[in-house]
């Protein structure tokens, strides 16, 4: 019997050895669990962060929200438990931010930053640790969206969008008359373009008349070659004064859709007539200079015999 009794408390003592060690094992695998729990603190809106909502640090997803909870003493703070793995460097200088996960509207919370000197969260104070959200990113667009909107019911008002339809009304009438017009726009640049060139070209040859006028009219009393050159001076004022009207026209030119080409048409059919006309005067001094400056015939030979 004695044999016995010491046989069974030795199984005894055994087993409770064996159990011991399982709850000293047990013990210890619950002091070292798998994630850390932080608490997110929003001082306003968390619009689209739900339970179950990831949490990401610097990008790579670590964790997730695993509670939503409002402050009973300010209802305008948010608090969100989450709990991310234990490897995760949440330091002293992390900070969170709500945004967006892609377009499905629904948010994520985001924590970045983390000095390498700093010291780890979980090693301060009590857990869960308490990480302030930063007013940024998704948060600040979702405090601001009432006045987003109301700015946006604002513009699109019975009153702005009329004007915004008579705008693009006349926007399209515009661009119709471009389209209609278009021949005689590029008609019109052309002529433009032609009528700046003959007086370019008027200007030369007065230039060369005047420098020969001198030498032409060098036997001829002061008072000739002084009225002969004051007609010359007239000339180039008529040149001047032409010149001057293609400048004028260029910005009509330029907005004809609004004014139309009627009001630039006239101007230059008119400048045109008096540029042929200074033509015609030109190349009457080119043909004779005397006669024509001085009021001197040229004497014609008369043919025939008596």
């Amino acid at each position: 019997m004695e044999t016995r009794a010491h046989y069974v408390l030795i199984g005894g003592a055994v087993l409770a050895a064996i159990g011991l060690a399982f709850l000293f094992v047990l013990f210890l695998a619950g002091g070292r669990s798998e994630y850390d729990e932080y608490v997110v603190i929003f001082d306003g809106n968390a619009s689209g962060l739900s339970e179950g909502s990831a949490v990401r640090f610097n990008g790579v997803q670590k964790g997730e929200v695993k509670e939503l909870t409002i402050d009973p003493e300010d209802p305008e703070i948010v608090r969100a438990l989450i709990r991310v793995d234990n490897d995760t460097p949440v330091k002293t200088d992390t900070v969170a931010k709500l945004e967006l996960a892609g377009f499905t509207g629904l948010a994520i919370i985001q924590l970045e930053g983390g000095s390498k000197g700093a010291q780890k969260l979980k090693e301060v104070g009590r857990p869960p640790q308490s990480i302030l959200a930063q007013s940024g990113g998704l948060a600040a667009f979702l405090d601001g969206s009432g006045e987003i909107v109301a700015r946006v019911n604002q513009l699109l008002s019975e009153e702005n969008t009329e004007t915004i339809t008579n705008i693009l009304h006349s926007l399209e009438t515009t661009a119709a008359a471009v389209a209609d017009n278009d021949e005689a726009i590029r008609a019109t640049i052309q002529n433009t373009a032609t009528f700046t060139e003959g007086l370019a070209n008027a200007s030369e040859r007065l230039d060369r008349i005047t420098l020969s006028l001198d030498k032409l009219l060098a036997d001829d009393a002061p008072e000739a070659v002084a009225e002969a050159k004051a007609t010359l001076s007239d000339l180039r004022v008529l040149i001047a004064s032409l010149q001057g009207v293609v400048d004028e026209n260029a910005e009509p030119l330029a907005i004809f859709a609004e004014q139309g080409l009627s009001q630039v048409g006239p101007t230059f059919v008119e400048a045109r007539r008096t540029l042929r006309t200074l033509d015609q005067i030109l190349r009457e001094i080119d043909r004779d200079p005397r006669g024509y400056l001085l009021g001197e015939s040229t004497p014609q030979h008369q043919g025939g015999g008596e």
